[in-house]
């Protein structure tokens, strides 16, 4: 019978591979893992089984080899300079508690006939229009598919592009999973924020724009 510190090391190592890169109050939050302090002893368990690399002066943690083995994963996770979005997204996952579907990088496709200048369709044929649209991540809710985007770096000519796309996959999402729509965007200024809104007004896209000042939740120490 594996035994209950054996099991926690798994499932911790589990929330990590799940979230790509998590900092101890990540862990701490979602395992409630109590005082700052006995999350970083707890934590300590952990180390012949991960990477530790620092950002903004917080520990991050990703799985090494032998992590990946122990809990049967094959997602290789390296640094990179896409360390601050996976962590903002992490702070998305706990806005939303922690949802039980939540899936990263998540692509939406849409495919329409091909039509001819003359108004014809060609039904049958492998010709079509596709257009897709890949969510930072998804997860479903109460009758809802809830759509993430989480923007800290992206120019704003892109994000309005993005927005644009949203618009020609959400009736797929309808259709295809039975599911409505919601778009969720996180973003780093008010400014930001404003254009966001504006944009999923313009198109009547469902859903709702946070900074991540305001979603925040800082642990107590």
């Amino acid at each position: 019978m594996i035994s209950f510190t054996q099991q926690r090391i798994e499932n911790l190592l589990t929330t990590i591979d799940r979230l790509s890169m998590a900092k101890i109050r990540h862990l701490q939050q979602i395992h409630d893992l109590k005082s700052y302090r006995n999350a970083c002893r707890i934590i300590k368990q952990l180390e012949p089984y991960i990477h530790e690399t620092y950002f903004e002066r917080e520990k991050v943690m990703y799985l090494n080899k032998e992590g990946r083995e122990l809990i049967g994963s094959n997602k290789e996770v390296k640094k990179n300079m896409l360390i601050e979005h996976t962590l903002l997204c992490n702070e998305a996952y706990l806005y939303f508690n922690c949802p039980l579907d939540w899936k990263k990088e998540y692509i939406i496709e849409t495919r329409e006939p091909v039509t001819s200048s003359f108004g014809i369709q060609f039904k049958g044929l492998a010709l079509s229009n596709k257009k897709k649209v890949i969510s930072d991540a998804t997860f479903s809710r109460n009758g809802y598919l809830h759509l993430i985007e989480v923007d800290n770096i992206r120019g704003m000519a892109d994000n309005k592009s993005k927005i644009e796309a949203y618009v020609d996959v959400f009736p797929e999402v309808k259709s295809r999973f039975g599911l409505i729509p919601a778009l969720y965007v996180f973003t780093s200024t008010e400014d930001r924020k404003g254009k966001f809104e504006g944009w999923m007004k313009q198109h009547n896209l469902r859903g709702e724009v946070k900074t991540f000042n305001e979603i925040k939740k800082w642990s107590i120490i």
